[in-house]
């Protein structure tokens, strides 16, 4: 029991703990104080010691120095009265004269008045001391003097006793005031532990009396201070907590009251809470910690993997089907973490914003705004208003771009500092238009201007400034409407360059070179010089295209423009006119032959070879030449001189200079001129066709028609071929006018055939047309056009001397339309180089007699033999034979007579139009029927009609 409460009293707190140790070193401190002592006492007892040892010498020795040696008894009552002299603490003495036996003189022993373990403890033995004395016979005396040991011990017991006592007494008085601490530190340990425990369970108002000792007042006025604010702070927090609490229930009467649904998540995406308006929308439970909602509760958007995409989205709206039936309404989704107090996330609030009325709303404003935008918009105009002062109220997208200012940026700025003008401020023309009154409707003078962009950069404008007004007329401020016309100048610019100059080489364009001809030609005229228009172009150019590519070939055509530009000198002037020519003016020639001699030296830089990319290429030009005034004309004739010329150098072997002839050039030009007429009527529609009968001279049958070409000249009247034919020399001209005349002609042959009558039609086609090398499939597609119409009732006519360009081609050409169905005929045979070889290699099935031959047959020997050996020769070959130009009885009879027994003619049909063939078809077979019995069918309409056509 004593053990456990000196246990709990030594663990009541620091200074009980300490009393022990304290205890431990006073009795250390005691007992090294001692053991000090004792040897300090104990040296003290034996200094005393020697101090009596000496006291009895100088007392003893002057009494026996006398006595002699030779009287003991006297020597022992001198030492015995030395002993009675020097007290009980001498135990013995001894005197020894000499050699002699001492003589002793011994006290009884005094014991020690100490306690045993003492006298064992310390270490003092008697003390002995010899003295010498001489005698008087001479001799040496010695006197030894021991002392008692025990009254020495008794002495360092004494002085060990009194320092124990005064020891004892400290040592009490010092537990004893340690003891007093002690207490005093229990009780204040104990009023702090009661008043601790109290303010434990809630005795706030607790507090320690300032009472006791120094640290007690201090401690209790600690525990008094740290009570108060606790207390405060206990207060302060369930004042806290009631805000808060309260707080929580009026946020959640609010988050209930807002229309807009609420719901609040976890991180996990658990439902924690979810206000009035989301249950109405959903019907979802309020409970917190409800797990996500299944997909028919909420859209798959809302779920949590996908709900903070929406809510960051731009176009974070989504279409909600609400559970009670309701139409469907479009809903935005916003979504926002918040935290716990220490800052990490803890989930998301997310909210639902009806926005369907106000979609509707903006669909409705949408159109009206849309008006509005667009008309600015369109326009592409930049319109900025301000106020009385200056200040920007509004600025449209178009102004924004121009000044680089957005519109957050401009309103509520000055005019000035946003459209910025290089010359002049813009307030003022927005103050004097505002100041002006002029004609409501009137036309505002346009500005031009710079306008510089917030970057410095600079744009060239037009604008306009009025005054905007109230219904009373009063300025309320001013609109100004600009545009940007950077890119107008620069497109006229660009078009003025593109305009004069050619693209690929940068020379001047023919337009370009128009105007310097006609400077030129003013400077030749008034200096009397002459000036030479020379037009080049490229010797085999295509070759250069075909063979390395149009890259390489514009290479060339550059690299020709930078050595004409070289070549030139400020009097001269070059272009490029298209394709792989070019126009050189040589101003001011002294004569004809400084001329030539520079057309000279150009054509040998020009002829130089050309380094492009990894090839040399080798070119030469073909020049033709005008020159001024010698040809006296206009610049545009002048050019078309010069091309002529430049022609002509090609036709002539190319690489040279072909100086222009005028008379030639009269020619030229009356022949174009023709051509150009001829291709009008064609477009006209002056051109058609006549068809002239072919018949069986022996039987009478029709056989088939010729289409021959007429031309309705709307002045000269209806004039035969000769007077379109040899006026076509363009390829292309020939070869349009060849396939009209085969589209007339099927076109009528499909007309006939409706009507039932199954002729053949024979076509001219020139040998050009013929040689074209798209002809056959251009005849294929021509002859598709009319499906109703058989081929084989289609003979295309060539003449004898189309073959002797190129047989093979020809045969080939001919096998080809053979295999459409086409036939052949040949035309004008014997007028050429016929021979055999002709009829064995060409697959015509018709060879028709020139008229020529045909109408000397009665007069002419030769014409007559010629006919014969034509006939025979058909009949070899197998071929149809057909005699041109039959006018008479006469000569129809002849024929017959050869073998030959088709034939057409004058005196058979004049060619007629086409919708009077079938009229005289009915005539002719209803005059050869009445007059069969009298004559020949071969001749029974052959007349003597004249000889014109």
């Amino acid at each position: 029991m004593r053990s456990g409460n000196l246990s709990t009293w030594l663990l009541r707190g620091t200074y009980p703990r300490l009393y022990v140790p304290i205890i431990l070193i006073i009795l250390l401190v005691s007992g090294v104080r001692y053991h000090f002592l004792l040897s300090t006492e104990t040296e003290e007892v034996r200094r005393h010691a020697a101090a009596e040892l000496r006291r009895a010498a100088d007392l003893l020795l002057p009494a026996l120095a006398p006595v002699a040696a030779e009287d003991p008894a006297a020597q022992v009552a001198r030492l015995n009265d030395g002993l009675a002299r020097l007290g009980p603490g001498v135990q013995s003495l001894a005197w020894q004269v000499a050699n002699r036996p001492p003589v002793l003189a011994a006290a009884p022993a005094v014991a020690a008045a100490v306690p045993p373990w003492f006298e064992r403890w310390v270490e003092i033995a008697p003390p002995t001391q010899h003295f010498a004395q001489a005698a008087p016979d001479g001799s040496t005396a010695r006197l030894t003097v021991t002392l008692q040991r025990g009254p020495l011990v008794t002495q360092v017991w004494n002085t060990v006793v009194v320092q124990l006592r005064i020891s004892a007494l400290n040592i009490f008085t010092i537990l004893f005031l340690l003891t007093l601490l002690l207490r005093a530190n229990a009780r204040m340990l104990r009023r702090l532990a009661d008043a601790a425990d109290a303010f434990r369970h809630g005795r706030l108002d607790t507090r320690m009396q300032v009472t006791g000792t120094l640290e007690s007042r201090a401690m209790a006025s600690t525990f008094n201070d740290m009570a108060g604010k606790i207390q405060s702070l206990v207060l302060s927090l369930r004042e806290t907590q009631q805000l808060q609490s309260e707080q929580l229930h009026f946020t959640r009467q609010l988050i209930d009251a807002l229309p807009l649904p609420v719901a609040v998540r976890d991180t996990q995406g658990v439902y924690l809470e979810v206000n009035r308006a989301w249950q109405r929308l959903f019907h979802a439970p309020a409970s917190p910690g409800t797990a996500p909602a299944s997909p028919p509760a909420y859209p798959q958007e809302l779920a949590p993997e996908r709900s903070t995409q929406l809510a960051q989205a731009q176009d974070n709206e989504i279409r909600i089907h609400p559970a009670n039936h309701q139409p469907p309404r479009d809903m935005a989704y916003y979504e926002a973490p918040f935290t716990t107090t220490r800052g990490t996330v803890a989930g998301s609030i997310g909210a639902l914003v009806d926005v369907t009325e106000r979609k509707r709303a903006q669909e409705a404003l949408r159109a009206e705004k849309e008006r509005a935008e667009v008309t600015l918009a369109s326009i592409g105009d930049g319109v900025i208003t301000t106020d009385l002062s200056g200040c920007i109220e509004t600025l449209n997208e178009a102004a924004q771009l121009m000044t680089g200012f957005t519109a957050d940026q401009a309103v509520g700025r000055q005019l000035d500092d946003v459209f910025r003008l290089y010359q002049r401020l813009a307030s003022r023309s927005a103050s004097a238009a505002a100041e002006r009154d002029p004609t409501p409707g009137a036309l505002r003078q346009v500005s031009q201007e710079v306008l510089i962009h917030r970057s410095g950069e600079r744009y060239a404008i037009e604008y306009t400034a009025s005054p905007i007004r109230k219904p009373d007329g009063m300025a309320v401020g001013c609109v100004l409407v600009f545009r940007d016309v950077t890119e107008t100048r620069n497109l006229q610019h660009q078009i003025s360059w593109h305009a004069r100059h050619d693209p690929l080489t940068g020379l001047y364009n023919r337009a370009a070179l128009a105007e310097r001809l006609t400077h030129a030609i003013f400077q030749a005229r008034q200096k009397q010089r002459l000036l030479a228009v020379c037009m080049l172009d490229l010797d085999h150019f295509q070759a250069v295209n075909d063979a390395h590519g149009q890259r390489v070939g514009d290479r060339l055509l550059k690299e020709t423009a930078r050595r004409l530009e070289a070549f030139i000198t400020p009097q001269d002037a070059v272009a490029r006119m298209g394709g792989d020519e070019f126009a050189l003016l040589l101003g001011e020639q002294p004569h004809l032959a400084a001329i030539e001699t520079r057309v000279g030296v150009l054509m040998q830089q020009l002829a130089a070879p050309y380094a492009i990319d990894d090839s040399v290429l080798h070119t030469t030009v073909s020049i033709g030449v005008a020159v001024f005034p010698q040809d006296d004309a206009n610049p545009d004739t002048l050019l078309r001189h010069a091309d002529q010329a430049m022609c002509q150098a090609k036709n002539l072997g190319r690489n040279q200079m072909h100086l222009f002839d005028v008379q030639q050039d009269h020619a030229v030009q009356t022949q174009h001129s023709r051509q150009t007429r001829v291709a009008q009527a064609l477009q006209a529609g002056e051109l058609l066709l006549h068809y002239q009968p072919k018949v069986h001279l022996r039987t009478g049958e029709i056989l088939g028609v010729e289409a021959l070409l007429r031309w309705q000249h709307p002045e000269q009247g209806l004039l035969g071929p000769q007077h379109v034919l040899p006026l076509v020399e363009d390829p292309e001209l020939e070869e349009e006018l060849g396939e009209w005349v085969l589209r007339q002609a099927l076109a009528q042959m499909r007309q006939w055939t409706d009507a039932g009558v199954a002729w053949e039609v024979s076509v001219n086609i020139s040998a050009a047309h013929f040689h074209r090398p798209h002809f056959v499939e251009r005849l294929k597609d021509i002859l598709h056009t009319c499906p109703e119409v058989a081929a084989h009732r289609l003979e295309l006519e060539i003449l004898e001397s189309a073959a002797l360009q190129d047989m093979q081609h020809m045969r080939e050409m001919m096998q080809d339309c053979q295999a459409l169905g086409v036939r052949f005929a040949l035309d004008d045979f014997g007028t050429g180089f016929s021979s055999l070889s002709y009829l064995k290699r060409l697959p015509a099935e018709t060879i028709k007699i020139d008229q020529s031959f045909v109408r000397g047959i009665l007069e002419d020997g030769d014409d007559l033999t010629l006919v014969s050996a034509i006939v025979a020769l058909a009949a070899a070959f197998g071929r149809h034979v057909v005699a041109e130009g039959v006018e008479t009885p006469e000569q129809a009879a002849r024929l017959l007579s050869l073998g030959c027994e088709r034939g057409q003619g004058f005196g058979i049909a004049r060619p007629m139009p086409a919708h009077e063939v079938l009229t005289w078809a009915r005539d002719y077979a209803a005059r050869r029927v009445a007059q069969a019995p009298r004559r020949g069918a071969a001749t029974a309409d052959l007349t003597d009609s004249a000889r014109g056509w």
